[in-house]
């Protein structure tokens, strides 16, 4: 998924079509984790939300804190911006998952895709 989540920032990022900024890790000259693009939208309410992302790190770079940074570093941007809150999705026991739950997060439920 990684692969592919970067292959999809890229053409964004390449088209000028980014609703919002991208944070991006590099280690050895290369990306390994990035977040984005990122963009604030109000709900039904009128409450600002920051809008979910493609979020992903290199399998063989996890370990390392990075998607950590990325994670923290997107949360900062969207309470700098006005928003109120964060949906996400993930993988139930996920890398993003794991990450989230020991960033004090709570699952609010989940949904059972079959093939």
């Amino acid at each position: 998924m990684a692969a592919d989540g970067f292959a999809f920032l890229w053409e964004r990022f390449e088209a000028e079509a980014l609703d919002g900024p991208i944070l991006a890790v590099v280690n050895g000259g290369r990306v390994v984790g990035a977040i984005g693009p990122m963009e604030i939208m109000k709900d039904p309410t009128g409450a600002a939300r920051l809008l979910p992302q493609y979020f992903g790190v290199l399998p063989e770079q996890r370990g390392l804190g990075l998607g950590r940074r990325l994670w923290r570093g997107a949360m900062h941007w969207g309470q700098a911006t006005g928003a109120a809150y964060q949906l996400l999705q993930t993988e139930l026991d996920g890398a993003s998952d794991r990450l989230c739950r020991s960033e004090g997060l709570i699952g609010l439920g989940y949904v059972l895709v079959s093939s």
